[in-house]
C-alpha cells in the first residue's frame, strides 16, 4: 500500500506537469515579440520580419519585430536575456552568440547558459573575391600570387573581430597565406575600395560580394559553404577546394531565455522549422545570400558551443583585440 506521504508527493508531480501542459496548450495566449538586435532596414531585420510574418496566422496571435540595436547586438541580447521565460519575447540570434564570448566582450548575460536556443535559421557563408583586373583566375593562382609579393598582401573585411574576419585569418592561417587585414566599418566601403583598386581583395559575406563576382565587377575565388552559393554559382566551394575543416559562415537562428517550458520550446522549435520550408520563404532568403538550415534546440546548442570554442582559438592565436 502507498504511503499517505508518497501518494501526495506523487499528486504534486501530476499537478506541476500537468500546470505545464495547461500553459503550452494555451501558448499563445498574447502577441509574440521577435527581438532583432540591429536597427531596422538590413537582411537581418529583413529575415526577422519574414519569420514574424509567417508565424502571425500559424499562431493565431500577431508576431512582431523589436529593433534593439547597439553594443554589437549586447543590447537586444541582454533584453530577451533578461525577459521572462514563457515564450512572449525571442531572440533572432545571430553568430554574435559566439564571436562576443570569443572576442572577450563583457556581456551581462551568459550566452550559453542565459539563453534556450530553439532552432536555427539560415546560414550565408563567407567569400573570397579580389580585384577583377589581377591578373588570377582561380585559387591557385591567388595563392601563389599572395605568396610571391614581397610584403603581406592587405585584405579587406566590413569589420573588426566579426565573423568573416575571423573566418579570414582562419583561413590565412590554415593555407599559409601571407595575408594582413583592413578592416573597414561595413561592407559597402570594403567592396567600394576593392573594386577601385585600392586593396586587391576583399573577404565578406557572400552577399552582396558574390553578386558583384557574378556580374563581373569582382573575380570570386571561393565560398565556405558545402555547396555552391547560388548568389555565385560559378565559384567553387572550399569542400572543392579540399578544405573541409574551412565550411563556415555567419549562422541565424531563433533563440529564447533560458527556462522556456519544453512543450513551449518544442512548439516553437516545429513553427520555425516549418516556416523555412516554405518555398517562398526559401526563395526570400536565398534572395539574401541565406540558405535555410533548421535544428533542433539541442543541435543549435551544440552549434553554438563549437563555434565559441573554435573562434575563441582565433582570436588567441592571431591577438585579435576589440573594445568593448
Amino acid at each position: 500500500m502507498l504511503k499517505r506521504r508518497n501518494v501526495l508527493a506523487a499528486t504534486a508531480g501530476w499537478t506541476i506537469v500537468g500546470a505545464s501542459a495547461v500553459r503550452a496548450q494555451a501558448w499563445p495566449a498574447q502577441q509574440i515579440k521577435i527581438v532583432v538586435p540591429y536597427g531596422p532596414g538590413g537582411a537581418t531585420d529583413t529575415a526577422g520580419r519574414l519569420l514574424a510574418e509567417k508565424m502571425t496566422p500559424l499562431v493565431g496571435q500577431q508576431v512582431i519585430v523589436e529593433n534593439k540595436g547597439g553594443g554589437n547586438t549586447i543590447i537586444g541580447m541582454e533584453l530577451v536575456a533578461k525577459s521572462k521565460p514563457d515564450g512572449y519575447t525571442l531572440l533572432l540570434g545571430t553568430t554574435t552568440l559566439a564571436t562576443n564570448a570569443a572576442l572577450g566582450l563583457k556581456q551581462p548575460y551568459d550566452p550559453l547558459k542565459d539563453f534556450q536556443p530553439v532552432s536555427t535559421l539560415a546560414d550565408i557563408p563567407d567569400f573570397i573575391a579580389i580585384n577583377k583586373d589581377l591578373p588570377i583566375k582561380d585559387y591557385k593562382g591567388f595563392a601563389e600570387w599572395v605568396n610571391s609579393q614581397p610584403q603581406k598582401v592587405r585584405y579587406a573585411t566590413s569589420g573588426l573581430g566579426n565573423q568573416p574576419h575571423l573566418w579570414a585569418e582562419l583561413f590565412r592561417a590554415r593555407n599559409k597565406l601571407n595575408l594582413e587585414n583592413v578592416a573597414y566599418k561595413n561592407a559597402a566601403d570594403a567592396l567600394r575600395d576593392v573594386m577601385g583598386g585600392h586593396v586587391p581583395i576583399v573577404i565578406d559575406v557572400v552577399m552582396p560580394a558574390g553578386v558583384h563576382a557574378a556580374q563581373g565587377r569582382l573575380t570570386g575565388l571561393v565560398v565556405s559553404s558545402e555547396k555552391r552559393s547560388p548568389v555565385a554559382p560559378n565559384v567553387p566551394t572550399v569542400v572543392e577546394l579540399g578544405m573541409p575543416d574551412m565550411v563556415s559562415a555567419v549562422f541565424f537562428g531563433v533563440v529564447a531565455p533560458a527556462g522556456i517550458p519544453r512543450p513551449v520550446l518544442d512548439r516553437l522549435n516545429a513553427l520555425v522549422r516549418q516556416i523555412i520550408k516554405e518555398p517562398e520563404v526559401e526563395k526570400k532568403f536565398a534572395d539574401l545570400g541565406y540558405v535555410t538550415t533548421g535544428s533542433t534546440p539541442e543541435a543549435y546548442q551544440e552549434k553554438l558551443k563549437f563555434e565559441t570554442e573554435r573562434w575563441t582559438k582565433v582570436v588567441k592565436d592571431n591577438g585579435i583585440k576589440v573594445e568593448g
